[in-house]
């Protein structure tokens, strides 16, 4: 008995040792593994610490040697914008977690957006020279809508960017390159107003860059050469982004393409025809015709609705006469003198015609309100002083086909719209400072 206690006593001392052994072997190994992970990942800061080190030293390397009037890069041997522009949206870094929240276009230069923008200064270079290609063509897919996401989210980044080195540039008193920044925005507004599935960023574009140019205007001290040069390049935008004619015949496009291919659409404006249907005899003379007359029909009355709208919005009349013919054009497709259903059924279009001309004029309100504003900045650089009232020969209202308003304010001075859409931003976006 003694001798089976003493084997068992001897077996369990046997097994603890082992197992401490066990432990500690593992133990260590465990410890010896941790190590190497924080090796690995000190490696793996330390890289990220000098690579921001470098992007940041690029970037301010940059601003300390900018050439003091932007040059006009010679461009690659391409005839289309957009193989630049794909390039540029395949290169722009996306921002880590911490830095995206402080991404945004008129973001403050701190250190960590300076070296954002010093890792993405060759985004910045490619971007600025596909803006001065006269052609871009986008060839989006037809009906290729969502697979555009990827795109359209790097074609807002890219912007972003561009108006962030706008705002650093005048920040370290670079102003004529940072408003080279805005006009390079505005370029790339006009070429997105070329595709019917693009278009829509446009307005993103244009109006951010107008807003930057408001910002950068009231940071600089007024220079006459600097103010004679951006009017100068503002003139040479190709034309104004926003075309209501040419975003309508895209919207048509796309309409009509749904009209060819869709057929749930086919059978929404099936429907609607029938609803619009006054009498048993006129909802028989839609059910009776086949999916291809239907459509044939459909498109007819399509067409003749679009091209009398065209006309109105393309036309040089200013913006209460034009409204004035879209209301009535509208009346005429709805009342009652109207008995085809197809017709009232795409009576719609109007309506959607009202809001484009208003968006459009009022676009170009802030345009062309912007352009006056740079004429008063260069009469303030001359003189010394606010002129007293508007001079003579800016660019008018689009509105009224009259001069803006003016008034002198506490920060600077005001341009008065006549547009609704001003009113109800209280002047906000014709609103200017003057650094003191």
């Amino acid at each position: 008995m003694n001798r089976y206690v003493s084997n068992s006593k001897w077996l369990v001392f046997c097994l603890l040792s082992f197992a401490l052994a066990t432990s500690a072997v593992f133990g260590g190994n465990a410890d010896k593994a941790d190590k190497r992970e924080d090796k690995v990942a000190a490696s793996h800061r330390s890289v990220v610490v000098a690579e921001n080190r470098r992007a940041l030293e690029a970037y301010e390397k940059r601003n300390a040697e900018i050439a003091p009037w932007p040059e006009d890069a010679a461009p690659p041997n391409t005839d289309n914008a957009a193989l630049l522009y794909y390039q540029a949206c395949l290169l722009v870094p996306e921002p880590n977690e911490a830095l995206k929240h402080k991404i945004r276009p008129n973001a403050g230069p701190t250190p960590e957006i300076r070296t954002y923008l010093g890792k993405c200064l060759p985004v910045i270079e490619i971007a600025q020279t596909a803006s001065r290609i006269p052609e871009c063509t986008w060839a989006v897919w037809p009906g290729a809508r969502s697979s555009l996401a990827p795109v359209r989210k790097k074609i807002l980044l890219l912007a972003t960017v561009l108006l962030m080195d706008a705002t650093t540039l005048a920040v370290d008193e670079k102003y004529n390159v940072a408003l080279e920044r805005c006009l390079t925005v505005q370029r790339i507004a006009r070429h997105l107003s070329d595709d019917p599935e693009l278009y829509t960023y446009e307005e993103f574009f244009f109006g951010r860059a107008l807003y930057t140019i408001q910002i950068l205007l009231g940071m600089m001290p007024p220079d006459q050469n600097i103010l004679t040069w951006f009017r100068d390049e503002l003139v040479r935008i190709p034309k104004l982004p926003f075309s209501s004619a040419k975003r309508w015949r895209g919207l048509l496009e796309i309409g009509e393409d749904r009209m060819r291919t869709d057929t749930d659409a086919l059978a929404f404006f099936r429907a609607q025809g029938l609803r619009e249907a006054r009498g048993q005899q006129a909802k028989e003379s839609i059910q009776n015709l086949t999916d291809k007359q239907f459509r044939s029909r459909a498109a007819e009355v399509f067409t003749q609705i679009a091209d009398s709208i065209l006309e109105i919005i393309s036309s040089n009349a200013i913006y209460d006469k034009r409204l004035s013919k879209v209301h009535q054009l509208y009346n005429e497709l709805t009342g009652d003198g109207n008995a085809d259903p197809i017709v009232k059924t795409y009576a719609s279009l109007a309506n959607m015609a009202e809001g484009l001309l208003t968006h459009q004029v009022e676009q170009k309100a802030w345009l062309s309100g912007t352009k006056a504003a740079v004429e008063i900045y260069i009469e303030l650089a001359k003189t010394g002083k606010l002129p007293e009232k508007l001079p003579a020969n800016l660019p008018k209202d689009p509105f009224t086909g009259k001069d803006f308003g003016y008034e002198k304010t506490d920060d600077g001075f005001a341009l008065r719209c006549a547009g609704q859409g001003f009113k109800k931003r209280k002047k906000s976006l014709l609103e200017f400072r003057v650094r003191r």
